[in-house]
């Protein structure tokens, strides 16, 4: 299991280091092409949507292939060689053009990646951790590869860690072909842990499982049954709205954030720092997410978080200095290390176990990808009417939307998980 764990830590890191490389400086890229704020909202937006259908598509794949782990490295490669023709698009139709294709590619990646993960049976808030810690380091090396050498860097940055993504997932390739092989098979030893200290076990008379989504059905007709079965769950459809309005600006926020700081007196350089101190924190707080939720409750924590969001883009819409956004770096930590494993563990407890796979999908594509869409744009209009400090100004507006409709919908109140633990029980690890 160690190995297995090791694997998925190591998946997180690279793949979420792309990100790391490439977006945060994306916006000074294009702005270096002559590209203005409009054109780089739109450039974002369009490639944005572009990652609903590809999420879309993509996942069917996923889903309906006996080898599931090679589409995800067939799409790690793709991303990686495309990335670095974007080098030699300078035109604004040319480059918006192979940007899209680019996240027809890249952007089902992160899913499948969690998808990977939780079929696996890994603590999903452990392992994605890390992506938060391979984007805060890629992030600060980005940034000063960028003021020594060049905003190009980030094109074969984000190539070489795709790149390293897919020889991890090939690692795991070739160890379960082993383990299919019954002369190679490894004796494994059971241990016992206590089904308290596991929120995802429900006890089904004197049989106890642990709950995994259904994420490998074949069957088209199934799936769209359970996605009527989503759309009549009104707690679930009232998550994703109220998400709606505060995941698509944490996602803009990695365009427009240096824009905001180089506004504020700081430089190239001083953006990298930036995203590996706010990106860095966001794994600490998603270490002790649980433990503050276990406290005051999932529903209350997610909503403190939401309020945090709207106070901290608020703050920066008065145009702090560089120094004074590096100083409260930890607010992104709050804001993103609790809202990014939080909401996921918020549809755990409400959808059905066979619905999680698609529910959380869905979530992706509505609250993510969609969101992101609409901030992208705006957020560019905002740029050529005001600058850095306007599209902030904008983000913590739309975020109160979405703190109205949590609290309009009563999703602050506790409520017992979905499969409630009625005593105590154990589940069996299979140890290596």
């Amino acid at each position: 299991m160690k190995k297995i764990y090791y694997n998925y830590v190591a998946l997180n890191i690279f793949s979420y280091a792309a990100i790391g490389m490439l977006f945060p400086l994306i916006g000074q890229y294009l702005d270096s092409l002559g590209f203005d704020g409009t054109q780089i909202g739109i450039s974002t937006a369009l490639a944005t949507g572009v990652a609903i259908f590809a999420t879309t598509f993509w996942g069917e794949r996923y889903n309906n292939s006996p080898r599931k782990k090679r589409v995800v490295v067939f799409l790690c490669l793709v991303s990686a060689l495309w990335a670095m023709g974007l080098l030699s698009l300078n035109s604004y139709g040319f480059f918006l053009i192979g940007f899209m294709i680019l996240f027809f590619f890249y952007s089902p990646i992160m899913g499948l990646n969690d998808a990977m993960t939780i079929e696996s049976g890994q603590s999903f808030n452990s392992i994605r951790k890390w992506g938060s810690i391979g984007f805060a380091l890629a992030t600060f090396i980005s940034g000063r590869c960028a003021e020594a050498f060049g905003l190009w860097v980030i094109f074969p940055g984000f190539s070489l860690s795709f790149i390293l993504s897919a020889l991890v997932i090939w690692i795991m390739i070739r160890r379960d072909n082993r383990w299919k092989s019954p002369m190679k098979v490894k004796p494994r030893s059971v241990r016992k842990i206590k089904a308290e200290d596991d929120p995802d076990i429900e006890w089904d008379g004197d049989e106890f499982s642990q709950v995994m989504p259904d994420l490998g059905t074949p069957h088209i007709k199934e799936e769209r049954t359970k996605y009527i079965h989503l759309i009549k769950n009104k707690k679930y459809l009232a998550i994703i709205v109220s998400a709606f309005f505060v995941m698509g600006t944490n996602v803009a926020n990695n365009t427009y954030f240096s824009f905001l700081y180089i506004e504020g007196g700081g430089n190239i350089g001083g953006v990298g720092t930036a995203f590996l101190l706010m990106a860095g924190s966001e794994a600490i707080f998603m270490a002790l997410s649980k433990r503050i939720s276990q406290k005051i409750s999932l529903e209350r924590t997610i909503l403190i978080a939401m309020i945090i969001s709207v106070l901290r883009y608020g703050w920066y819409s008065t145009g702090p200095s560089s120094a004074l956004l590096l100083g409260t770096f930890f607010l992104q930590g709050i804001v993103n290390g609790i809202i990014l494993v939080e909401f996921i563990r918020y549809i755990h407890k409400t959808v059905e176990p066979k619905e999680l796979g698609m529910g959380i999908s869905l979530y992706y594509a509505v609250s993510t990808n969609f969101s992101t869409i609409f901030c992208q744009f705006i957020g560019g209009l905002a740029l050529d009417l005001g600058g850095g400090s306007t599209v902030y100004l904008f983000f913590s507006l739309y975020n109160i939307i979405g703190v109205v409709i949590y609290l309009l919908f009563g999703l602050h109140r506790c409520s017992d998980k979905r499969g409630k633990i009625s005593k105590p029980q154990e589940k069996i690890i299979l140890d290596e």
